[in-house]
């Protein structure tokens, strides 16, 4: 049975320990775990009226920006009022988009470490899993050795600075997509 576990690590470093299939392996791993925590929005929490309250929030905080720019005692008078349901509704909106993430966040925690040392060497260096075609810290330097490093190429991307910036960027587009943004 322990022969069984050692070829398949033995495959699965062969083919994904090194680009460009480990950013394939990353951008698959990103979209499974936002696909699974918008279903579980989707299913845990009532998104109309979330995107109501979204809209609720948005028209009193214009409505102050417009009152504190006018000095329009009236309309601040009113924003006064209304200030502490719109803070209810701001907590019960963090409430209901955070219970759903109560139950997968120890298997996308375990999911991450369990990647973020697959892609480190024996010695701890950070292996590249991924090479953006221009060189980036020309751009910004502080980013090398935070997330990546100058390779030919471009500029090669350790596992949690590519997973960061393809889960923000798919996350996103995914939200939209599924229905499950709030703005």
């Amino acid at each position: 049975m322990q022969d069984i576990f050692a070829a398949i690590g033995e495959w699965f470093a062969l083919y994904f320990r090194d680009p460009p299939m480990s950013a394939i392996l990353i951008m698959a791993v990103s979209v499974g775990i936002t696909v699974v925590s918008n279903l579980a929005m989707l299913k845990f929490a009532d998104v109309r009226r979330l995107k109501r309250y979204q809209a609720e929030i948005k028209a009193y905080q214009e409505l102050s920006k417009k009152a504190n720019e006018s000095g329009n005692e009236k309309l601040l008078r009113k924003i006064k009022r209304r200030k502490p349901y719109i803070d209810r509704i701001q907590r019960e909106m963090m409430t209901a988009r955070c219970k759903p993430y109560m139950f997968f966040i120890i298997p996308f925690m375990l999911i991450f470490s369990l990647l973020n040392g697959f892609y480190v060497d024996p010695s701890g260096v950070p292996l590249v899993v991924a090479v953006i075609p221009f060189h980036l810290e020309k751009v910004m330097p502080f980013l090398t050795g935070w997330i990546g490093k100058p390779v030919v190429g471009g500029f090669g991307m350790y596992f949690f600075g590519f997973y960061m910036l393809v889960g923000l960027g798919l996350g996103q587009m995914l939200q939209r997509v599924m229905g499950t943004s709030l703005t």
